[in-house]
């Protein structure tokens, strides 16, 4: 490993080629060599190309100073501060654990051999509260892959029915590792127990999702870092390969095959209209963001409007934008004129009232309003009253009201929760596929260093009835999962079967 990186280094040191102009040598910081479990950082001189471009492969944008023991203890502390004050379901989670988990981690993080290990010191820590919208970010290039690796190697994996299937591969690859070959083994370990871990560090409201993200990082490693990686291909036969994270160039990246309908680009496309035999027609909407995918929306709804006598919305894989967009796009879907969303409250603190709560005792808030009050103020338990999400819509906006399916998934949240929250009281309206990611919530975002932040879930969300979702999910009326047999034979269940229910319509 030491000689790989060390090797990886010079590349991104020296990175000329033969018969290249010399240009004016740019500066900058890059990990060189790495001393027992430490990196030492240079400030070297990058050749560049003769358009300008930066020469050298590994490590060459990673410029930044190391942070020190002290700003990780800082990061650390501040995390740590904002959180127990502002998270939403610290009630649940408790003070007092989340206080101790911040002792124990206080001589770890300030001996964390590198940035990128603290990193991922946070990253198990934030875990631990098991919310999607709480979550550790950073803006520095850390020299690490997931689905790229060497010899021109792209691989994305994904969670089919618990087996861990390759959905999607480089080209010239595919017939090494075929897509839909699923993978058995890493670093000769069973996949299962390389899951374990990576799930250790997955910032998840339920353990479904928190297992499909560790599927889509198992290979996660530093540039250089080598696997080997068994697998059994769709035929039956075995096979192993070795595969060593890098990054491929922008504009170089190698054209891939997928299973049918499950190429990353078509799972996050932003909008899509397609029409079914019967004039049904299925709108995939891949999030709830303001721009374009309203605009595509606005664009396409006419001809929806005139000919559709049914509707599916495709939600899966939506899992950003804001709950007013997402009522803004249901408005057209019912002739409502007031929908109703989810109800949430957040935590207040008045230190007045906390100070007069800090002699009370549990049995002193029995029918006594005012010291319960303030006993929770200074217990951190205090909240603000529950209020209703509600937005009203002009009677003159076009709509079309027509027996709708909705396609949910696990990674269907936050905003795209928001809207099957207002369709619940929508009769034409149901729900086929899997449970959501239970994840909705306002997030607060605050740096704890320069490159690096936090965001914090300051809302706790119900639906309309007053029922959790959030670390749950919402439940679909039909249950239809993805299986192994189903993928590689091209078939979208889900899809099938919304189909099926609007037949029957």
């Amino acid at each position: 490993m030491r000689r790989s990186i060390w090797w990886l280094a010079l590349l991104a040191a020296v990175g000329a080629m033969p018969g290249a102009e010399a240009q004016e040598s740019t500066r900058q910081t890059v990990g060189v060599e790495l001393r027992g479990d430490t990196m030492v950082y240079r400030a070297i001189s990058l050749p560049g190309h003769r358009h300008g471009g930066m020469r050298g492969k590994a490590w060459s944008n990673y410029s930044h100073t190391p942070w020190t023991a002290e700003q990780k203890l800082f990061a650390l502390s501040k995390f740590w501060m904002e959180v127990r004050r502002n998270f939403a379901y610290m009630d649940r989670f408790g003070v007092e654990r989340w206080d101790s988990l911040y002792r124990a981690m206080i001589t770890p993080v300030q001996q964390s051999r590198n940035d990128v290990a603290f990193y991922r010191q946070l990253e198990g820590l934030c875990a631990q509260l098991r919310n999607e919208q709480t979550f550790i970010r950073h803006s520095r290039d850390f020299p690490m892959s997931a689905a790229e690796f060497e010899q021109g190697w792209t691989i994305r994996l994904m969670d089919v029915g618990g087996h861990v299937m390759v959905s999607e591969v480089s080209r010239d690859k595919a017939s090494i590792l075929p897509p839909g070959s699923e993978i058995l083994a890493v670093d000769g370990q069973p996949v299962e127990a390389k899951l374990g871990r990576e799930m250790s560090y997955v910032a998840a409201s339920t353990d479904r999702v928190r297992r499909r993200l560790a599927v889509e990082r198992v290979l996660l490693g530093l540039v250089g870092t080598p696997h080997e990686v068994s697998f059994r291909r769709p035929d039956g036969t075995e096979g192993s390969v070795r595969l060593v994270n890098a990054r491929h160039e922008p504009g170089q990246e190698p054209e891939c095959v997928a299973l049918p309908g499950r190429a990353w680009q078509d799972l996050h496309e932003d909008f899509r209209l397609t029409w079914y035999p019967g004039d049904v027609a299925c709108l995939k909407i891949g999030s709830f963001r303001p721009g374009r995918v309203f605009r595509a929306f606005h664009d396409a709804f006419p001809e929806v409007r005139d000919r559709a006598r049914k509707l599916i919305i495709d939600l899966r894989w939506n899992e950003f934008g804001s709950s007013r967009m997402a009522a803004e796009f249901l408005s057209h879907l019912t002739r409502d004129t007031v929908l109703y969303g989810t109800i949430w409250r957040t935590r207040v603190y008045d230190a007045a009232l906390a100070s007069w709560g800090a002699d009370a005792t549990p049995a002193d808030t029995v029918k006594n309003t005012r010291v319960k009050i303030a006993y929770e103020h200074y217990n951190d338990a205090a909240f603000s009253d529950p209020e209703r999400s509600e937005y009203r819509f002009s009677r003159s906006r076009d709509v079309l009201e027509v027996p709708t399916v909705i396609l949910i998934n696990d990674a269907t949240g936050s905003a795209a929760e928001s809207f099957l929250a207002i369709a619940a009281s929508q009769p034409h309206i149901s729900t086929v596929g899997t449970s959501t990611s239970g994840c909705a919530g306002m997030v607060a975002l605050y740096e704890l260093l320069p490159g690096l932040q936090c965001g914090i879930c300051t809302s706790e969300m119900r639906l309309p009835d007053g029922k959790e979702f959030v670390g749950r999910g919402v439940a679909p009326d039909v249950v239809v999962e993805d299986t192994p047999a189903d993928l590689l034979a091209g078939r979208d269940a889900a899809l099938e079967k919304a189909l099926e229910l609007l037949g029957e319509e």
